[in-house]
């Protein structure tokens, strides 16, 4: 979205959330995204329409309430911050970044959205059965109906969604795409080739991907 963000003439930034429920929203003009939400997204243009809607609210000038910021600090505590911060939008300014994220994916390079309209879709059809993966902590919900509603355009022009079809992802499961080190909280993406699959049960749109120990043997002294 480089060049995109150039067309506007702003300059912003992307920060990644480390939690896994699925958001984004901006502070000030740094992008912050969910590593769930990275880990599930299909391709790189569904990505690009991630990071298109919130763009859209630094183009617009709609403003985040930074009234505990302090330069590159906070004046409180980690535990303090889920309870305290929260960086939703009104409905009126979420109606005005849906029209100007159109526009910005139609100025990008990402016209073929195909893959990112059957992630939409994906989100309306699990969205009662993975509330807390889809229940945002600080931004807003990813799958709230009022934003699929307004990002319509988008699923209309997917092709139907068809879970038990072998070679459609629609969306990936949680820990595909970025590995997280516990004990530095550094990231990293994960570099995988693509499997065959034998049974559409391998997809596993948003859930978990089993955990694989790796056993040697040890030998007798």
């Amino acid at each position: 979205m480089h060049g995109v963000s150039a067309q506007l003439n702003l300059e912003a930034r992307c920060r990644v959330l480390l939690t896994t429920p699925m958001e984004t929203f901006v502070v000030g003009r740094t992008i912050v995204i969910s590593r769930g939400l990275i880990d599930v997204l299909p391709d790189e243009a569904s990505l690009a329409l991630a990071l298109a809607g919130e763009l859209s609210h630094i183009a617009l000038g709609h403003r985040a309430q930074t009234q505990f910021a302090f330069t590159n600090q906070t004046m409180l505590s980690d535990p303090e911050l889920l309870q305290r911060f929260r960086f939703r939008r009104s409905a009126e300014e979420m109606l005005a970044a849906s029209k100007k994220t159109i526009d910005i994916m139609r100025a990008s390079p990402y016209q073929k959205t195909a893959n990112a309209g059957l992630f939409l879709k994906a989100l309306e059809a699990h969205r009662t059965a993975l509330p807390r993966l889809l229940q945002a902590n600080l931004g807003d919900q990813v799958a709230d109906p009022n934003a699929l509603r307004q990002l319509a355009e988008f699923a209309a022009s997917a092709p139907a969604l068809e879970e038990d079809k072998l070679e459609q992802i629609a969306a990936l499961p949680l820990g595909s795409r970025v590995k997280l080190n516990p004990w530095t909280n550094g990231i990293e993406l994960v570099k995988t080739r693509p499997l065959a699959l034998l049974s559409p049960r391998e997809k596993m749109p948003f859930e978990v991907t089993p955990f694989v120990l790796y056993l040697t043997r040890t030998e007798a002294k």
